[in-house]
């Protein structure tokens, strides 16, 4: 399970960032993925992936559709600017309808208060997006083993 995590955290990774390239960026991304529903919509599978293998339930419907509700904002239109920090924590809150699957609450905040963490820290010393995507995209997966270990 950790070896699918860890390959799925690169890829997560890789489809985060092709989420929030323009097209005109040279990469070897192709440009057809360039749409920010991929970050959006896909990351939140290379998450929820192994714990749906573990075992099966509908609680992971509306945790897909909370986290990737929640990857749609950077929560400027609250805090005036991209705000990270927050932006991390409420991905990670965002699982609380894990706790119908079997996953501890504790575990969820602790996962969230992680993604907070790293991704505000990621964003205030990166100093370009490529850094601070594939680190954003790769923690939003590999954070998961907190779920499953």
């Amino acid at each position: 399970m950790i070896i699918l995590v860890i390959i799925l955290s690169v890829v997560s990774a890789i489809l985060y960032r092709a989420g929030g390239m323009s097209r005109e960026t040279v990469h070897w991304i192709p440009v057809c993925m360039r749409r920010s529903w991929v970050r959006d919509w896909i990351c939140p599978i290379c998450c929820l992936l192994p714990l749906s293998l573990r075992s099966w339930s509908w609680w992971l419907v509306p945790a897909y559709g909370a986290m990737g509700g929640m990857l749609t904002t950077y929560w400027d239109w609250l805090f005036k600017f991209d705000n990270f920090w927050f932006s991390g924590f409420a991905i990670g809150i965002a699982g609380f309808f894990l706790v119908g699957c079997g996953v501890e609450w504790w575990l969820i905040l602790a996962r969230a208060i992680v993604l907070a963490l790293v991704w505000g820290t990621i964003c205030a010393i990166a100093e370009n997006d490529f850094v601070e995507e594939y680190g954003r995209g790769s923690t939003l997966s590999l954070s998961s083993l907190i779920l499953i270990v």
